[in-house]
């Protein structure tokens, strides 16, 4: 094909590539997840940038302001059977805290459903 040809045909290309993509509805456990590391970010960027946790029940509020809610999410997270690669791989960021934590090989959620997925 010349040159000039591909030219005539970028419009075309282009305009098919601009043509909205489907939307695709997020699974329960990516929504959750996307809440999840929302509020851990906040809870981070709080604990950081904040004097009011100096004081004794700065547990407390964290919990109040972002835990409770943590905590509770990745419950759902977990007793929610994963459908994709994609659910798994939130499940992992979740149960690890983001890397900081191996849940127990034995009883640990995540694993339970690795062992099921690999049987």
């Amino acid at each position: 094909m010349k040159r000039r040809q591909l030219l005539k045909l970028a419009p075309a290309a282009l305009a098919v590539g601009a043509a909205p993509a489907l939307a695709v509805e997020e699974s329960q456990i990516i929504a959750l997840f996307r809440r999840h590391q929302e509020l851990v970010d906040q809870a981070e960027a709080y604990g950081s940038g904040t004097t009011a946790l100096d004081d004794e029940d700065a547990d407390e509020i964290m919990d109040r302001l972002f835990y409770n809610e943590i905590f509770q999410i990745k419950d759902e997270i977990m007793a929610t059977p994963c459908q994709t690669p994609r659910e798994f791989a939130a499940k992992v960021i979740v149960a690890t805290c983001r890397g900081e934590v191996i849940p127990d090989w034995d009883e640990g959620e995540l694993f339970k459903e690795a062992r099921a997925l690999v049987a």
